[in-house]
Formats: structure tokens, C-alpha cells, sequence
């Protein structure tokens, strides 16, 4: 894509997270220079899986609203800041620039399998609560909390099924690409999507609130500071994000 087709679609898209007030100022910066690189090395597919994986976060954001956390049990909430950008979007923009210097094809469908698995855990976390089912561990089945990390639900799964499916599409755009590339790339983001469930299970710090007793992502709860349950203390939300990246990323770089 030419510099200033590249400029003008990634300036749109920061004014529209902007003006949506779905990313904080630096994050903004940061989803800029990322999505300009993107269109300069990976062209209007790459820029389109981009794009419909911020409209559709925010679309479920919007349509979810306090519902997602009714508990208030997640650790971070409202609009995305650099850090968060970049867990979900960092480890994708770099296979395009490793694609922008080898232009090996398979970093290039790396990148989409990876929005595919930002896209599928984002409809998961904000669908899956508005669902009527109940949410449980998804290592020990154990009934938890609306929106803690590490429990799926049946509305959840769909939800991250459909963002997955939705990505493996849009690979149709890019040249060479077929149905079986298609269905490999939403099957990896579905797939990194169980990973980072795993990882929000069994490794993400969570916290028991000693005056309600709720099992929180929050390091305080009810206005006091709470004690560590389970996980590690330095692994939070934006951690297991970027580590289920990088897993859906390998792997792909592998399959393909």
C-alpha cells in the first residue's frame, strides 16, 4: 500500500478511537504507528482484519456495557491504554514487519491468526456474559464469577467462535489465500482463545476479597486491598494476553 493511502486509513481509524473514546491518548499514538505499519507492509487485507477487529471490539463493548463485569471482578475496565494496546496488537505487527523483511507468507497469515485470537477473547469476554448459561473454569468446571478470567460459558465459546470464523474470512482477500487457509486461521484463534482461558485459569493472579469474599483480578475490592488466592502475582490480565499471542503466533508460523 502506498505511504499516503497507509496515512490517511490508519489517521481514520485513530480519530474514530478517538472520538469513540475507546483508547486512551498514548494508546491512540500507539494503535496509529502500529496500524500504519500494517497497511504499509500488509495492504488493504491486512488493514480490513485490523479495522473490523476494532469495530467489533467496540461494538461489543458498547453493546455490553457494565454487563460484561457486572461484579466488578475484572482488573481493568473502559477505555484501552498503551499497555493493552500493545498485548493485543504488538505481537501481530510484528509478523508483518517480519513479513515486510523476509515476505514469507506464512507471517503474514501468523498476524491474522493472531487478530483472530485478540477478536475471538474480546467477543468471548464481552458476549459471553450477557448470555443466560453458566460460566464455569474452564480447567476445573467449577462455577465462577461473570467476566473473571479463565471462565467460559456457552454464549462465550460462540461469541469467540464467531470472531474467529469472521478473521478466517477476511484471509480470503489476501492473494494465494483458499478456504483451507481460511479455516486454519479462525481454528488457531479459536484454539489461542482456549490457551489464554488456560492461562487466565491457572497462572493469572487472583485476589479473594476479605470483606465480600468475591474472587477478583483487582488488587483491591470493596475499597480494601486484597489477599492473593492463586496464580502469579506478575502475570495479570495484559500478561496472558500477550503470552496467548505469542502461542497463536508460533504456532501458526509452524502450521503454515
Amino acid at each position: 500500500m502506498s505511504l499516503p493511502l497507509a496515512l490517511l486509513l490508519s489517521s481514520a481509524l485513530a480519530g474514530l478511537a478517538l472520538w469513540k473514546r475507546a483508547l486512551t491518548p498514548a494508546g491512540t499514538l500507539l494503535a496509529w504507528a502500529m496500524c500504519l505499519a500494517i497497511c504499509r507492509i500488509g495492504g488493504l487485507p491486512a488493514f480490513l482484519i485490523l479495522a473490523v477487529t476494532f469495530l467489533a471490539t467496540v461494538a461489543a463493548d458498547r453493546l455490553a456495557g457494565k454487563r460484561a463485569d457486572p461484579s466488578g471482578l475484572r482488573r481493568k475496565s473502559g477505555r484501552r491504554d498503551a499497555v493493552r494496546v500493545l498485548c493485543n496488537v504488538g505481537v501481530g505487527t510484528i509478523m508483518i514487519l517480519l513479513y515486510g523483511v523476509t515476505g514469507a507468507p506464512r507471517l503474514i497469515l501468523a498476524y491474522a491468526a493472531v487478530m483472530a485470537e485478540s477478536l475471538s477473547d474480546s467477543l468471548a469476554s464481552k458476549l459471553g456474559p450477557l448470555g443466560k448459561g453458566k460460566t464455569v473454569d474452564i480447567c476445573s468446571f467449577h462455577e465462577v464469577g461473570v467476566g473473571l478470567s479463565g471462565g467460559v460459558s456457552g454464549a462465550g465459546s460462540a461469541a469467540a467462535a464467531l470472531g474467529a470464523i469472521l478473521i478466517g474470512v477476511l484471509c480470503l482477500l489476501f492473494p494465494g489465500a483458499d478456504e483451507k487457509v481460511a479455516l486454519l486461521v479462525a481454528a488457531i484463534g479459536f484454539l489461542g482463545c482456549l490457551f489464554d482461558s488456560v492461562l487466565g485459569s491457572r497462572i493469572q493472579v487472583k485476589y479473594r476479597c476479605p470483606v465480600c469474599g468475591a474472587l477478583t483480578e483487582r488488587e483491591s475490592h470493596c475499597g480494601v486491598p486484597g489477599k492473593v488466592e492463586r496464580g502469579w502475582r506478575w502475570v495479570n490480565n495484559d500478561t496472558v494476553n500477550l503470552l496467548s499471542n505469542l502461542f497463536v503466533a508460533v504456532l501458526a508460523s509452524l502450521v503454515f
